[in-house]
């Protein structure tokens, strides 16, 4: 092992003897930094993300499954974003990159990231390309230190062991070139000098390391290449005390084994180089390769902010919500943000999304989920001075949109719980393979029509087995939310995202037959002039809407009041709930759902 200290190393290609110089053949690629000058402080501000901030992309999720994980790549250091030569991303020791088949111009970082690209291990399987980081920050001369921040040893330091001047001699002959060394560890030739082996031994406690299954997949040869460099042995000062450590170079990366640290295994531990760190930090992040006005989908609920990071929230956003990239990028805090735009009917707006937030892959035609705020921000403003007294959901059928506020509390679902009771009643006699008789066709239309209570309870306890009828079939047709009452159905409780479903299921008519489905919807389409508040008060003339309203003292003789519908105008359609509770007064109440749905009408008719 070269030992670093305070004394200077002379390092060249050839070993000196008198006056005759003796040339080394390298043969390990050690050659190329002969020589070499260049030095590159570390002037790149880039700030480490925050612990669980990111995760592997699933552009990546396959082969960093098949190769080692964390282990071999560290955690991840960005978000995967789109080059010139295609998706990449970077970890604390490596990165990855997927190619595109048309790659564009080079110049800068990314010509840096085409030689790479070039000298990379790529994986069959996924053509997926590790980078060898290592080479770009031996060739940049990098000042970022070894082994800590209070480390003297930097990437300079190592590209002069790579000297191949200084490869020793193979062992006694008669021994292979990987025959164990007793006090070397393995050889592994890296050249010849003057028509000898030459090359650079592997420590038992490295070559072990890398000829694990999870650290070097596809063979020690492959992953990690030839070694460049001589254990190297350096102590650093840290928080805790001296450390102890070992650092070798390979072809395409480096590893470093801390002697004061021990792993799981009781044995010193062992990690690669932080060289995706290192290289961000160095050169910097190749730019990102986006297109104006191209789209892009949210992967979660997230804030859309007024700028990076510590902006304000302008909006809420879903998963499969779509947005439009306006072209420029910012790296923040250690996060990719997007610079996008959103449309809603009659509204949108701009603002900035993170990296890990967004994908790229359309979701085709699956519906996509938004906070009220991207549809009306003057509307959600209302309804959070509201609080959590109110909660409405609206389905923008004609463009697969959910704008939703407190859509997953509960509320006294009151009359509009005639419409569930209805949809059991059918599901059951469908199961008894007949219609509904004279007598139960005059109860299901006073029921829905004219709400009357007692045509609901005959058909509720006589009909359908009361509240356990109503759970069957809630759970049979997969729509969770509604918690039906044993004794008392108007107080069965709801959530308004509930509601939404179960009316998008019969206006798709995935639920009930054609026959049972156009009863249904005919009956709350005609629902009489003085309980047609809300969502039948709020849609213009020539609207089809099927509806029901609801409205009931709640045991504090605070009031809950709501309406649920589906309005249908020309082209366009959707399917709203809006409920409240706690209110002083009906009127109050009903004031409340009329405002959220006649807001609602004018942005969707």
């Amino acid at each position: 092992m070269v030992m670093f200290g305070s004394s200077a190393l002379l390092y060249s290609g050839c070993v000196f003897r008198g006056t005759n110089a003796v040339i080394t053949n390298a043969s390990n690629g050690a050659n190329q930094w002969v020589g070499e000058s260049k030095v590159t402080a570390p002037d790149f501000d880039f700030s480490v993300p925050e612990a669980q901030a990111l995760s592997v992309s699933p552009l990546f999720e396959r082969y960093t499954q098949s190769h080692g994980g964390t282990i071999s790549l560290g955690a991840p250091l960005t978000a995967a974003f789109p080059t010139d030569q295609g998706w990449l991303q970077f970890f604390a020791s490596g990165a990855l990159l997927l190619p595109v088949s048309q790659q564009g111009h080079t110049q800068g970082n990314e010509a840096s990231l085409v030689a790479l690209s070039k000298h990379g291990v790529k994986d069959t399987d996924t053509g997926i390309v590790r980078l060898p980081l290592l080479q770009a920050l031996l060739t940049a001369g990098s000042q970022v230190p070894i082994g800590g921040d209070k480390s003297h040893f930097t990437y300079i330091n190592l590209r002069k062991a790579t000297n191949p001047g200084l490869m020793l001699a193979a062992p006694a002959a008669g021994q292979t070139a990987t025959a164990s060394v007793s006090g070397k560890g393995i050889f592994v030739k890296g050249g010849t000098r003057a028509g000898q082996d030459v090359g650079h031994f592997i420590p038992q406690p490295f070559w072990s390391y890398v000829n694990r299954s999870d650290v070097s997949p596809d063979g020690w040869k492959t992953d990690f290449g030839l070694p460049l460099t001589e254990a190297l042995s350096l102590s650093v000062t840290k928080d805790d005390g001296v450390h102890h450590l070992l650092v070798q170079a390979f072809e395409r990366d480096g590893l470093v084994l801390d002697q004061g640290t021990v792993g799981a295994s009781g044995q010193p531990q062992i990690q690669r180089l932080d060289t995706g760190t290192d290289y961000v930090h160095t050169i910097g992040l190749p730019a990102v390769a986006i297109s104006a006005k191209q789209a892009i989908w949210a992967l979660e609920d997230t804030a859309l902010l007024s700028a990076p990071s510590a902006g304000q929230a302008v909006a809420h956003v879903g998963q499969n919500f779509p947005l439009i990239l306006l072209g420029d990028t910012k790296w923040d805090t250690g996060m990719l943000w997007y610079h996008i735009q959103w449309a809603a009917p009659k509204g949108g707006g701009d603002g900035w999304v993170p990296a890990n937030a967004i994908t790229f892959t359309s979701p085709g035609n699956a519906p996509s989920q938004a906070s009220m705020d991207a549809l009306s921000p003057t509307l959600a403003t209302y309804l959070a001075g509201i609080g959590n007294n109110a909660g409405a959901v609206v389905y923008d059928v004609s463009r697969q949109r959910y704008y939703a506020y407190n859509d997953g509390a509960q509320f006294i679902v009151a009359s509009s719980m005639k419409v569930p009771i209805m949809l059991t009643f059918f599901d059951t006699i469908e199961q008894q393979g007949r219609e509904p008789d004279d007598d139960e066709m005059n109860l299901l239309t006073t029921m829905i029509e004219n709400s009357d209570n007692d045509s609901a309870s005959a058909l509720f306890f006589d009909k359908i087995g009361g509240a356990t009828g109503i759970a069957n079939y809630m759970q049979k047709i997969g729509v969770s939310g509604l918690n039906p009452s044993d004794d008392a159905w108007g107080y069965s409780t709801i959530t308004p995202q509930t509601m939404v479903n179960l009316l998008t299921l019969l206006q798709e008519g995935k639920i009930l037959t054609s026959h049972d489905r156009d009863i249904s919807l005919n009956l709350m389409e005609h629902i009489e002039s003085d309980q047609r508040f809300g969502v039948g008060d709020s849609v213009p003339d020539g609207a089809t809407v099927a509806m029901k309203d609801g409205w009931v003292p709640g045991p504090d003789d605070q009031w809950a009041v709501n309406s649920s519908g589906i309005v249908t105008l020309g082209q366009e359609t959707y399917i709203i709930s809006v409920y409240t509770m706690e209110s002083a007064s009906l009127e109050d109440g009903q004031g409340i759902v009329q405002h959220v749905c006649d807001t609602v009408a004018s942005l969707l008719t």
